[in-house]
């Protein structure tokens, strides 16, 4: 999907990535979930500059509705990485232009609410826990339904995690295959885009330890869990 500013935004995910490798980040111009899904998928297809033209314009349209993504949650092989590609973004025109919210984010687990670097504001709702494991799945909702997550994004551990992420490699494939980066430091930086990310990994690392510490098979589990941010008036 092409990145495009919208008069909001709208981010729907599953956490829970399939592999535990760690994964591509935050593209200036494509959605970070499709880089992943495109670098999973088998190669069906030369990338001509007409293909690659046919596919942008097809991603084009793709983004006027709303989506979800499911994916299983598994721990990364690098904690908290998995919210590089989740909670990075995939805006959709349609959802950020009637600002409604998905069926199961009506009555979500968790909301939060936090400014972005620009000023705008992010609403962000966590919930529809799914799996196969009913005791795995009640301790994922009761982290979401107990847990002080506005303390967990105290400014001191938003300013550690976006230090941490200005460390890592963030960068997009291109038709040829060649990556490009694109974090701090280059002309595709965003500093809401960064800011986004750092929320959701801190409260992705969070979730992770109380698994952890519950003793938790999150893959024997298949646990799932969708979210959904709106952030009116934010670029990406």
């Amino acid at each position: 999907m092409l990145r495009q500013t919208f008069a909001g935004r709208v981010d729907m995910y599953r956490m829970n990535p399939l592999s535990k490798e760690p994964v591509m980040t935050a593209a200036p111009d494509r959605d970070p979930l499709d880089v992943l899904l495109n670098e999973s998928s088998p190669r069906t297809s030369t990338v001509t500059d007409d293909v690659a033209a046919e596919l942008a314009e097809l991603q084009q349209l793709a983004a006027a509705e709303a989506r979800v993504s499911r994916h299983r949650w598994a721990r990364p092989a690098v904690a908290g990485v998995a919210s590089l590609v989740l909670l990075g973004g995939m805006a959709t025109a349609a959802a950020a232009a009637t600002g409604a919210w998905s069926p199961w984010a009506e009555t979500p687990d968790a909301s939060i609410t936090y400014s972005l670097p620009s000023g705008v504001q992010c609403e962000e709702r966590m919930g529809d826990v799914q799996g196969t494991d009913p005791a795995a799945v009640a301790v994922v909702e009761n982290f979401y339904q107990t847990t002080d997550i506005d303390a967990l994004l105290s400014d001191g551990a938003l300013e550690e995690t976006v230090a941490q992420l200005r460390t890592e490699d963030q960068s997009f494939i291109n038709a040829d295959g060649s990556r490009t980066s694109a974090g701090y430091g280059t002309e595709f930086y965003n500093a809401d885009r960064e800011y986004s990310t750092a929320v959701g990994r801190i409260i992705s690392n969070a979730l992770d330890a109380e698994l952890t510490a519950q003793n938790v098979d999150v893959d024997a589990a298949n646990i799932s869990i969708a979210g959904e941010a709106h952030c009116p008036g934010a670029t990406w």
